[in-house]
């Protein structure tokens, strides 16, 4: 092979290799901001769960106090 064909070629592999290495740091981050993403969204489904159940005890607390005093 000539020089340049030669010299070349290694500027493709280089270019290869930065690439390849990049791809995988890329492939790591989408797949810890997956677990992150999924921790999350169960942690929002906990804090939903859990707000429904203090409106359900604010609600039965507020209708206990309307309750019409015992001399009507």
């Amino acid at each position: 092979m000539n020089e340049s064909l030669l010299s070349r070629l290694e500027h493709l592999e280089t270019l290869y290799t930065q690439q390849e290495y990049t791809v995988q740091a890329l492939n790591d981050m989408v797949a810890r901001q997956d677990r992150e993403i999924t921790s999350l969204a169960l942690g929002l489904e906990r804090l939903k769960e859990q707000l429904k159940a203090l409106k359900a005890d604010a609600a039965s607390d507020i209708s206990s106090e309307i309750e019409k005093p015992p001399h009507y």
